[in-house]
């Protein structure tokens, strides 16, 4: 195994399987390439396209080159929407970073071979002190096992999400989730005048997820037969999410720690967002473990009877640093 240093802002891992990138803003993972002898390399994680475009420099961190994966902590949206249903209580993000410090700036080179390390101690002081990531290629195979730690300057529970984002521009995808229990749409509507799912619904099904005209909509088959920007969450995902990428000959699989992240969020961005820099040219899968509320849970807290008022985050102690371990894998398919 070797590692390639292309500038300091990112740096690439090399093995026999696969190539990845990881850049120090935001700890963000993307591109990377899996590879197989008698396969073609396949390479699913989402880049966003507009990096190099006129005007980037000034987007928010987090968009600024967003692309692949990377963690939230905190998770969320720091700006609450409109007309969440009765008894969503307000709460006070802390600060204005979406989805988290980390996600919004550079993190620190702790390591330059394999595995690759970034850093990120948290300004300004909060209760949240510093965040390590690792990304370690594993030996003679198409996989990454990633490692988060945690550390916390006061004890706090924060709502904390991955955030693994799998482009849905290579032609059909299956999405095979094992047995969940509820579904739940998000409380508004997700892109207003865009959003389809009817809004603040439970269902069992991800093949038949109620829409806001009465039909449903099946969620494990992509790209859609319209364009759209949808999030809803499953509860309790408790075994690895599969996509499938039927024209590719590649299936994709996250496994994670399903008793830190007991819920997985999906977001569904098919050009529905029409304004810059998406320019309705977005087409990706966001498959979130998470433990929160949507991505609401610095914002709003739901009412006590709503299927995720349970979910307000994991709890963090200074003396015991939170460590996430996850998987990201794929393997050709059988023609």
């Amino acid at each position: 195994m070797a590692t390639r240093i292309p500038t300091d802002t990112m740096r690439e891992l090399v093995w026999a399987n696969g190539r990845a990138q990881l850049q120090r803003l935001g700890g963000m993972l993307g591109p990377v390439v899996f590879s197989r002898p008698g396969a073609p390399d396949f390479a699913p994680l989402q880049v966003a396209p507009w990096a190099d475009e006129p005007g980037a420099a000034q987007l928010p961190g987090i968009l600024r080159r967003l692309r692949g994966e990377w963690p939230c902590v905190p998770f969320g949206r720091t700006d609450r929407p409109a007309g969440l249903p009765p008894g969503w209580a307000a709460r006070q993000p802390g600060d204005d970073w979406g989805h988290g410090y980390g996600s919004n700036h550079e993190w620190q080179w702790q390591s330059s071979d394999d595995p690759l390390a970034l850093v990120l101690a948290i300004e300004p002081a909060g209760p949240l002190h510093r965040l390590t990531r690792t990304v370690r290629a594993v030996a003679h195979a198409p996989a990454l096992e990633i490692t988060l730690v945690a550390e916390a300057r006061e004890p706090c529970t924060l709502p904390i999400a991955l955030h693994p984002t799998l482009r849905l521009d290579a032609g059909p995808v299956q999405l095979l989730v094992p047995r969940h229990g509820a579904g739940i749409t998000y409380p508004v509507s997700a892109e207003p005048g865009v959003s389809r799912l009817a809004p603040d619904r439970s269902f069992d099904h991800l093949e038949q997820v109620p829409c806001a005209d009465g039909s449903s909509v099946d969620l494990t088959r992509f790209p859609l037969a319209f364009d759209t920007e949808e999030l809803l969450q499953l509860r309790d995902v408790a075994a690895p999410v599969t996509l499938r990428y039927l024209d590719a000959g590649w299936a994709v699989r996250l496994d994670w720690d399903h008793h830190l992240l007991p819920d997985l969020m999906l977001w569904v961005s098919q050009r529905g967002r029409a304004y810059a820099p998406w320019n309705g040219r977005h087409l990706a899968l966001g498959i979130e473990p998470v433990h929160g509320a949507f991505d609401l849970g610095r914002v709003a807290a739901p009412p006590a009877d709503h299927p995720l008022a349970d979910r307000t985050g994991i709890a963090l102690d200074p003396g015991a640093p939170l460590v996430l371990r996850y998987r990201l894998s794929a393997a050709p398919t059988p023609g």
